[in-house]
C-alpha cells in the first residue's frame, strides 16, 4: 500500500513540464523560439515548423570551456556555451556554425487546465443525438478477425 502512495505522490512529478524558452535568430533560419522541458525535452519552432530533441550531452573545448548540444529531430544541432551566454546553430548537413543572438528569454506561465466531466445524462443525450443523425440501416462492428 504505501508504495502505491509513494507512486501516486510521484506522478505530477513525472509529467514533462515547460520550464522557460528563448527567442533567438539564427540566419538564415531567422526567428526561432527553443523551450526547455523537464528531463531535457527541448522544442524548437520557427515559422509553421517544430522540432524536437531528446537529452543533453555535456562538454568542453580543448580549453576548458563548457558547453551542452542537442540535436532536434530534423538533423539540426544546438550549442550552448553558458560562460559566454552564446547559442549555435548547426543546420543539417554542415559542419559549420551559425551563430545565434538572442532577443529574449521568458518563463512558462503555469496553469491548470479545466476538468470536463462526461456526465451518465451527457453521454445519453449525445447517443439520441447520433441516433437521430444516422440512416436506418444496421451496422455491425465486429472485431477483426471475427466473423459475425
Amino acid at each position: 500500500m504505501k508504495y502505491f502512495l509513494y507512486l501516486l505522490l510521484c506522478l505530477p512529478v513525472l509529467a514533462a513540464q515547460a520550464d522557460d524558452a528563448i527567442r533567438l535568430n539564427c540566419p538564415p533560419r531567422g526567428n526561432i523560439t527553443v523551450s526547455f522541458f523537464n528531463y531535457y525535452l527541448i522544442t524548437m519552432k520557427w515559422g509553421d515548423h517544430f522540432q524536437v530533441a531528446s537529452g543533453k550531452s555535456k562538454n568542453h573545448t580543448k580549453n576548458g570551456q563548457r558547453y551542452w548540444t542537442t540535436t532536434f529531430g530534423n538533423g539540426d544541432g544546438l550549442a550552448y556555451f553558458p560562460d559566454t551566454q552564446q547559442y549555435y546553430l548547426f543546420y543539417a548537413g554542415s559542419d559549420e556554425p551559425v551563430p545565434c543572438t538572442e532577443h529574449g528569454s521568458y518563463v512558462y506561465p503555469v496553469i491548470t487546465p479545466p476538468r470536463y466531466e462526461n456526465s451518465l445524462a451527457d453521454r445519453q443525450e449525445q447517443a439520441q443525438a447520433s441516433d437521430s443523425e444516422t440512416d436506418d440501416s444496421p451496422v455491425v462492428l465486429s472485431r477483426p478477425g471475427t466473423q459475425g
